[in-house]
């Protein structure tokens, strides 16, 4: 990012989107294929392999900024058909990529690729053989169909409280409320609108789950567990290790979490705690930000000038040429993100700020992102191997969160302790329900026809399970019969995701565990990490860069014991 200061980065409104031919990108990758088929010169190998990057890297980008444009305004029509395009497109794309790299597991000069260029482009390879086919591009383009259909639904959301109609980002606040009044008839506006849209969620989800089991029998899969396991690109560990953590979970955090809740109740002084009290952790209200938040780049820009010691910052340079957007607004869509231009080897944030102590936490989340991104851009000439898988990727980010506290002042003044307290509770809180996430993915996937009513009561069994302090009343009629998991977007788009966001906090606990003793070196091993970008697996990489696996209960056990004493549980 130091080299893109000045006049030689673009500003983000003159970055010019154009519709990928995809025809032409066909034409290119049926020359590079032949080429690579018989190509003995490992130069020319290489070259030919790096025509196809920057091809790849085009369509990535394009994209990306298409996603951008239309999240700033879901209600740009040119955006959204521009999203229906790439439905199919993305299809096709995914399965030539795979045709690409599929010639590289066979060329006759792969032994030579490999000694130059390690062996983790080759194990993308084959990962895009095992997980992309010709005869699966009917199911790819229906499934995102499908997500783009959910996450539009999302994003018009127009829920009825008091006088006003807000979307989701803007109704967030209420729920956070220091009256417990206002809390409540929040949560019940949010049941009421889920509920008018449950059988919408309903069938949405059950296409899904029919579409991406189809898909997975088709290659050979005995379903879509399988497949989404390959999908994310757990190339070290299995569904056992995934399940002995899950348990370490339940045995090392829930109690925590209980404890949590059991000092929240006595906090508040209230005789029971109910569902719509739970995002409220301290009587006067959880605190929030004392920065206004049109000066949320301003502040974020001096946070990570004193976190790395570098004047202009990464993120003062993102936001003076506009590649932030960090606050909701109507027609916004929802959620937070980093995604990175390949093209223009620059990263864009992208937020709901809406004066919530998840503003802060997301603004380091997202900015851990982007230096992620921008340390490892150099890391690999193979845009598959600049980011790691994203476990990975997490602890760019959640690290971030964690080794933040010392600075929290410049968000927070004199209740920066106070939002650090918060935010380690919420991380403790979050393990488990992040494992429960995962474990109904699990049953339904492994129950692909399992009745809809069915996948409900799942959910409410799993609650009871990792949750076991909730409380519904009957004015939550869609939580009590189990459809909390349809407010969770990652379940809907980005099946057995959601399990990476507990791994890479076990990890980023431990960085923070560190940066309290001796903060260089913590800092250290977090650069460590990022500048090795994505050549290696995540054991591998996590490894090499000083931090203990999460899979290790002895490992959960110290993370455990350190916040607990953190908490004074």
């Amino acid at each position: 990012m130091e080299q893109q200061t000045g006049n030689s980065m673009p500003d983000f409104k003159d970055l010019v989107y154009e519709r990928p031919d995809i025809e032409a990108f066909r034409k290119t990758v049926r020359d590079i294929r032949l080429k690579l088929m018989t190509a003995t010169d490992v130069d020319f190998a290489a070259d030919t392999l790096f025509e196809y990057e920057r091809e790849i890297s085009r369509i990535d980008t394009a994209y990306a900024l298409c996603n951008i444009k239309h999240d700033l305004n879901t209600q740009d029509e040119f955006f959204v058909k521009e999203l229906e395009f790439f439905d199919e497109a993305i299809a096709t794309v995914s399965e030539l990529q795979a045709a690409v790299l599929s010639i590289l597991l066979t060329c006759p000069c792969k032994e030579a690729l490999r000694e130059r260029f390690g062996d983790m482009i080759f194990r993308k390879a084959q990962n895009h053989k095992d997980t992309v086919s010709g005869e699966i591009l009917e199911e790819l383009v229906e499934e995102s169909t499908l997500e783009n259909e959910y996450s539009q639904l999302q994003s018009e959301a127009a829920i009825e409280f008091g006088r006003e109609t807000l979307n989701l980002s803007l109704l967030s606040p209420y729920l956070e409320s220091s009256d417990r009044k206002v809390r409540a008839e929040a949560s019940y506006a949010l049941d009421k609108y889920y509920m008018s849209r449950k059988e919408t969620f309903d069938r949405i989800y059950d296409d899904m789950v029919k579409v991406r089991t189809r898909a997975a029998v088709k290659l050979g899969y005995k379903n879509f567990t399988e497949l989404g396991y390959k999908r994310m690109e757990r190339y070290d560990y299995s569904r056992e290790d995934i399940e002995k953590f899950r348990d370490n979970i339940l045995k090392y955090f829930v109690p925590l979490s209980v404890q949590i809740r059991k000092n929240q109740k006595e906090r508040l002084g209230y005789e029971k705690l109910m569902f719509y009290d739970l995002p409220a952790l301290f009587r006067d209200g959880n605190p929030v930000p004392s920065v206004n938040r049109k000066n949320y780049d301003e502040a974020a820009g001096n946070f990570f000038r004193k976190m790395f010691g570098h004047d202009p910052s990464f993120f003062d340079v993102l936001s003076e040429h506009g590649f932030t957007d960090l606050l909701s607004r109507p027609a916004k869509s929802t959620g937070g993100y980093c995604v990175y231009l390949e093209d223009n080897a620059i990263p864009y944030i992208f937020m709901n700020g809406n004066g919530t102590a998840d503003d802060v936490s997301t603004i380091v989340h997202e900015g851990g992102h982007a230096y992620a991104a921008i340390r490892s851009a150099d890391s690999s000439p193979f845009v598959e191997c600049q980011s790691p898988t994203l476990e990975t990727c997490e602890i760019h980010s959640t690290a971030m969160e964690y080794m933040s506290y010392p600075y929290m002042e410049i968000f927070y003044g004199d209740k920066a302790d106070l939002y650090c307290q918060l935010h380690m509770a919420q991380g403790i809180l979050f393990l488990p329900y992040g494992c429960m996430v995962d474990e109904f993915q699990h049953i339904v996937y492994d129950n692909p026809d399992m009745d809809i009513d069915d996948r409900h009561k799942a959910w409410r069994y799993l609650e009871e399970k990792y949750q076991p302090f909730i409380n519904y009343d009957e004015k939550l009629p869609f939580h009590r019969i189990g459809g909390a998991w349809q407010k969770k977007d990652h379940i809907f788009t980005t099946p057995f995701y959601y399990i990476d966001y507990c791994l890479s906090q076990i990890c980023a606990l431990e960085l923070w565990q560190e940066s309290t003793l001796d903060m260089k070196s913590a800092l250290q091993k977090y650069n460590d990490l990022c500048m090795a970008g994505g050549n290696d697996t995540f054991l591998n990489l996590i490894r090499n860069a000083g931090i203990d696996s999460p899979f290790e209960t002895d490992t959960i056990k110290k993370v455990a014991y350190s916040c607990s004493k953190f908490l004074e549980l």
